[in-house]
């Protein structure tokens, strides 16, 4: 129930940062802004899926099952806010977000998968960066930039999507299935790191 609750704020905390990225005027301002959703996540010690996908390979199989509660509490949290949003005075830009869904469901699945996983690469570097680092300045740098990064990319983030489709009332069988591959993409985008580390560290080994 914990590991919920905590799913469900940081679905919360990402809808904060998607719905400043939709009114900011400026596109780099609002890849600035966004990024409070990750540092909210990390400060207060909230739980988002893209963030824990990158412990897969080092975490035992059971660990998938936690993934799992943290994708669905992720997607309570920003339907929520999304919902909750286009019955306040933010509705009037909801023809921002229409627009925005509109384009992500016009992609092919075979890029929106590709999409995914470079986003699912960079949400790993922000994560392991924000771990491993010591220094505090780098700690935030390393959850700010590549934050920036995917947003200006265009790359695709399955919980940020979440809440743009909710905020837009964009869902259906299309949505759904775009979200779930989506979000596939970004597990395989967030193990990347690790894999190739893991694999490094194994030959290392051998030899």
């Amino acid at each position: 129930m914990k590991t919920f609750i905590r799913a469900v704020m940081g679905g919360v905390a990402i809808s904060v940062g998607g719905m400043i990225y939709i009114r900011a005027e400026n596109h780099v301002v609002g890849a600035l802004l966004f990024s409070i959703g990750l540092f909210t996540i990390y400060t207060f010690g909230l739980d988002l899926f893209t963030g824990k996908v990158c412990l897969i390979l080092n975490k035992p199989v059971k660990f998938l099952g936690t993934v799992l509660l943290v994708y669905l509490g992720n997607a309570v949290g920003t339907a929520a806010c999304g919902y909750l949003l286009r019955a306040t005075k933010q509705s009037q830009y909801l023809e921002h977000a229409v627009e925005l869904v509109g384009l992500k469901l016009s992609d092919n699945l075979f890029s929106t998968f590709i999409m995914a996983v470079m986003c699912g690469l960079l949400m790993c570097i922000a994560v392991l960066g924000f771990t491993n680092i010591k220094d505090g300045v780098g700690k935030y740098l390393a959850l700010i930039l590549p934050v920036m990064v995917f947003i200006l990319s265009g790359y695709e983030h399955s919980i940020a999507d979440m809440f743009y489709f909710s905020f837009a009332n964009a869902w259906g069988g299309k949505a759904f299935l775009y979200i779930n591959v989506i979000a596939l993409g970004n597990l395989v985008g967030g193990c990347l790191l690790p894999l190739a580390s893991k694999v490094a560290s194994d030959k290392e080994h051998q030899e």
